[in-house]
């Protein structure tokens, strides 16, 4: 019984290892927009703004496509 116990966490372990990694490789979408850490003026707002909706829309097709649904 002393030794089920480890045994079992150390599968576990190795489980969630391998699942986590299968995830982020399958996500067809782009990572959000880094913002600086700095003060931006009203342009580089519009423009990570712009640039992070257009990789969220051309997430959104691919999401469609890959699921087989159809644009709404």
């Amino acid at each position: 019984m002393r030794i089920l116990f480890p045994c079992l966490a150390a599968l576990a372990l190795t489980g969630c290892a391998a699942s986590t990694a299968s995830v982020d490789s399958a996500d067809p979408c782009a990572r959000p927009v880094l913002i600086p850490e700095r003060w931006l003026n009203d342009r580089e707002v519009e423009t990570l703004w712009a640039r992070d909706r257009h990789a969220l829309l051309d997430c959104a097709g691919k999401v469609e496509t890959l699921s087989g649904r159809g644009p709404v």
